[in-house]
């Protein structure tokens, strides 16, 4: 074979190679190698238990995570976390498919890839099992095929994209606000009417997906699984989220303008200085591909907003399939590039991504996280065999969840979930471990036949208030059981809990009738040292949030010692937690109210001040400036 030929044949399989590769090899480094926070130690858990996740339901990724989990190797955490490499790795080559398809240029496909490779949403969801990997692979299936389909007019790819369309209605049903952009894009391909048996056959197709939505119904419902799915009714809420209609479109006006306000910071970090090239790019397609051009604007200016006004917490990902179009673009704006300029092009593309490579690693490096499982460990450790646990925390909570399913049962305890307490199906699965009083039922029951229906704005308040009465009959019930808080939000000293008292136990809080108890400090800290978790080691929000946890429970343990006239082991904890997070305020503000009431002015003065610059905004600062007033200059 000649020379050319073979090097021709090599580049028509190695460029293809190295787009799904290269950004593999950079998640696979990076992937978290043990459970991560929020939906993500959910899909662990409910893998290892065959169950249900929160809705819709995601009955397509919960198929695939089943078959990872029959394959022995590494942790199973490990497993799912490469699978969501996997799904984003395959965007990469889908994009270099597309890229190829509108510039002929393998190379210049090969750097817009790599451009999105490195997207930061992208990058993020490829290092932890989560929805969205999955949902960008598919709607870049469906662009791509109803592209080739517009192109061609072939049936085939028509039925093709049909099955593409039923497997994302059969994963995210975001995907809706696309349907635009691809009736849009297909529309100069339907050129022919279809015969009988085409139709019958797409129709079938656009059926397989949904269809999957009935493999639910075999699911476990067991604890630790959701459950309430006994009939094709309570299917058809569950697949369709009705528990969380409420929160599209339900930001008020404060919070729309905080979105919008966070908006510039976050598209930034996508692209960085990629983004420049949107503007070659978009008039590239103008000249050769202006149906394909208004087709990727018409799925992002429908889909972006409705990510945007959809009021949840972690809703980033919901962001990926618009990042995805807009790689097109910048793909497109590189080939404009390349062909004025190519050496210029080549070179400068490839610095800026060498430098946005080693600029981002550090920051979206999950390797070494162990976070959520230390935080679940570290709680289990400090209770008593037999404890209940009640917290909102949705990260712990699966922690513990998966926790318990290891084999040392005789460190399990039983851990509630505050948030779904206003649910019926759970408190069923609550009552086989534990007594439930009827009351309990009655008031969940109650708060889904009221008039508020689910989808309007107030029901997340119904159902967060008709949660926390139905806590306060469960915790009456129980007592004198030993059962414990862990609140989400820490960043107050609990004394009090509706009319339940809370002793500080460590990390978390044990209820009590009475607060006699309330300045024992007696409790042992049982998590990570600083040498572990020291806020300045992380990039990761959560876990520089848990150093701050940790900061939070060894001041609070000072405070008590103080209370106590044990000043040394007050100012032991006050230390020890500014090397968790080094710039506690309320650490350094005990440090210098300790100074001034032992008469040491300048160390008082000294953090003090730092406290004012830290945190100007504390109810505190006023005692704060009473003391340096006294001080004196």
């Amino acid at each position: 074979m000649p020379v050319p030929a073979i090097s021709s044949r090599l580049n028509k399989y190695l460029f293809p190679a190295l787009a799904f590769v290269l950004p593999f090899s950079l998640y696979f480094a990076t992937a978290a190698r043990d459970i991560f926070w929020l939906d993500s130690a959910e899909f662990v858990v409910i893998t290892a238990v065959n169950g249900l996740v929160h809705p819709p339901g995601y009955p397509l990724l919960l198929i695939l995570t089943q078959l990872i989990a029959a394959i022995p190797l590494f942790s199973l955490p490990f497993r799912l976390n490469l699978l969501a490499a996997f799904f984003a790795a395959l965007s990469c080559l889908v994009l270099f498919v597309f890229l190829f398809r509108i510039t002929k240029e393998r190379f210049v496909s090969l750097l817009g890839t790599l451009v999105w490779a490195i997207c930061w949403e992208l990058w993020q969801q490829a290092t932890a099992i989560e929805v969205y990997g999955l949902e960008v692979l598919l709607l870049g299936l469906a662009l791509l095929i109803a592209d080739s389909y517009a192109r061609t007019g072939s049936v085939r790819l028509l039925l093709l994209l049909a099955f593409v369309l039923s497997l994302n209605l059969a994963h995210h049903l975001f995907f809706i606000f696309w349907l635009p952009a691809i009736i849009l894009i297909i529309y100069p391909g339907m050129r022919q009417p279809l015969n009988k048996q085409s139709i019958l056959l797409l129709l079938l197709l656009l059926l397989a997906g949904p269809l999957l939505y009935l493999t639910l119904l075999l699911r476990n419902q067991n604890a630790p699984s959701w459950a309430g799915i006994t009939g094709l009714s309570e299917l058809f809420d569950y697949i369709t989220a009705r528990i969380y209609r409420y929160r599209l479109f339900a930001g008020k006006g404060g919070y729309i303008a905080t979105q919008f306000a966070e908006l510039p910071k976050i598209l930034f970090q996508q692209f960085t200085i990629f983004w420049l090239l949107l503007i070659p790019g978009i008039v590239n397609l103008l000249k050769t591909e202006r149906r394909l051009l208004f087709g990727l604007l018409t799925g992002i200016l429908i889909s972006a907003p409705a990510a945007l006004l959809y009021n949840i917490p972690d809703k980033e990902g919901y962001f990926l399939p618009v990042y995805f179009g807009f790689a097109i673009i910048i793909g497109a704006g590189i080939y404009y590039l390349w062909r004025r300029h190519r050496v210029i092009t080549g070179v400068s593309l490839g610095l800026f991504l060498i430098l946005a490579l080693f600029s981002s690693y550090p920051k979206q490096n999950r390797s070494r996280l162990s976070a959520v499982a230390d935080l679940g460990k570290a709680v289990i450790s400090e209770l008593p065999d037999g404890a209940i646990l009640f917290t909102d925390d949705y990260s712990l909570l699966h922690a513990i969840n998966y926790l318990n399913l290891g084999p040392d049962s005789s460190r399990r305890i039983t851990v509630i979930s505050q948030y779904h307490l206003s649910f019926p199906w759970y408190l069923k699965q609550l009552s086989r471990q534990l007594p439930v009083p009827a009351a309990a039922f009655s008031f969940a029951e109650e708060l889904w036949r009221q008039p508020v229906k689910p989808s309007d704005a107030q029901f997340g308040e119904l159902a967060r208030s008709r949660a926390e009465q139905i806590m306060e009959i469960l915790i009456t019930g129980l007592l004198p059981r030993p059962i414990y808080y862990f609140p989400q939000n820490f960043t107050t000293l609990l004394e009090n809990w509706h009319t339940y008292h809370l002793k500080l136990h460590g990390l978390t809080y044990e209820f009590r009738p009475s607060a006699d108890t309330l300045l024992d400090f007696s409790f042992d800290l049982k998590f990570p040292g600083p040498e572990r978790y020291c806020a300045t080691r992380f990039y990761d929000s959560y876990t520089v949030d848990l150093c701050r946890r940790f900061a939070a429970t060894v001041n609070r343990r000072g405070m008590l010692k103080f209370a106590k006239d044990d000043v040394a082991g007050a100012m032991q904890d006050f230390n020890l937690s500014l090397k968790y997070f080094p710039d506690y305020p309320a650490a350094i503000e005990n440090k210098g109210l300790v100074f001034a009431l032992k008469n040491v002015p300048d160390s008082a003065r000294f953090y003090l001040n730092r406290f004012l610059i830290l945190d100007p905004q504390s109810p505190e600062t006023e005692k704060v400036r009473f003391y340096l007033n006294r001080l004196g200059p």
